[in-house]
């Protein structure tokens, strides 16, 4: 049995972002017969912890030496951040994935060429593809279709509380459409959002960080990021449009970084754009059955790491 390391700097019980990436890989590789061995920083469910202090000063340092006595011939790694891959380098064959800040936030390089020279590269879009000038594939999000939900009333966003995540846009929206407006996700413009949503007369409900995605009560899926004004922090793709996706629920995303090759309507200008029809149920997971799944996922990844 092929053996793969996988090393995040997040996994459950952390919520979203990276941490369910990872988790979801790790569940689609073991399903797929591969053993996955998961090295995430601080406690995490199933996975091997990795031990260090001032973690964002050292803590690829600190993954570095954590795996490389653990690495044998025939083993590989997979990286779920360019920064944890820069002491993994010729210690296996090494993969590296991308997701959106790693790339996109400029001061971040440090290093970062010699990863993506050195190691495989494996974005989730090819916009963050476009970003690294070398060769590259595009690795599908193993997200499988479930049962249909939604059927719902609301406008869902699942997002943290920032202004580059355009929640702001999404209230504005749903006043718009005349809907309801969910919101799940924490940050620190929580009370500048409930305060806008009251000004606006918006029905709106504020749920904090939760695991407990309302799913069925969407209409659709809201997305609106923006960058900083200095054209950093460009979403990379975006893996809550296709887990809505998989339920069922179309998604409206804005033009930026990786979103409209997730989402299911694009908007130039949400403040402003008509929305088109959204499609229906059948046509969304039919959409994420083409472009991502386990078995799309674990093909690219094995074929990268030259296991076919």
């Amino acid at each position: 049995m092929s053996r793969l390391h996988i090393v995040t700097p997040e996994y459950p019980p952390v919520i979203g972002g990276i941490a369910s990436w990872a988790h979801a890989v790790a569940g689609a590789c073991r399903d797929a017969g591969i053993e996955a061995v998961v090295h995430a920083r601080g406690p995490a469910e199933g996975a091997t912890r990795i031990w260090g202090r001032s973690w964002a000063r050292w803590g690829p340092a600190w993954a570095g030496l954590h795996l490389r006595p653990r690495l044998q011939s025939g083993d590989a790694v997979l990286a779920a951040t360019w920064p944890l891959a820069v002491h993994l380098l010729g210690a296996a064959p090494l993969a590296v994935a991308y997701h959106g800040s790693d790339l996109t936030r400029p001061p971040l390089v440090a290093g970062r060429d010699k990863v993506i020279h050195g190691a495989v590269n494996l974005p989730v879009s090819d916009y963050l593809g476009g970003l690294l000038a070398a060769p590259y594939r595009v690795l599908p999000c193993p997200i499988a279709v479930e049962a249909p939900l939604g059927g719902g009333e609301a406008l869902l966003v699942v997002a943290r509380l920032t202004p580059l995540k355009g929640v702001d846009r999404a209230l504005r929206l749903g006043r718009r459409l005349g809907r309801p407006v969910i919101v799940v996700g924490d940050g620190p413009e929580r009370a500048g959002l409930e305060a806008l949503a009251a000004g606006l007369g918006v029905e709106a409900r504020f749920l904090g960080a939760t695991r407990a995605i309302p799913w069925a009560e969407a209409w659709a899926l809201a997305l609106l990021s923006r960058p900083d004004v200095d054209g950093s922090g460009q979403e990379g793709l975006g893996m809550v449009m296709l887990e809505a996706a998989a339920r069922g629920i179309p998604s409206i995303g804005s033009r930026c970084g990786g979103i409209p090759e997730a989402a299911s309507v694009v908007l130039d200008d949400p403040e402003r754009d008509e929305i088109p029809a959204l499609p229906g149920p059948e046509a969304v997971q039919e959409t994420l059955r083409q472009k991502h799944g386990p078995d799309r996922c674990i093909e690219v990844l094995t074929t990268a790491l030259g296991w076919r």
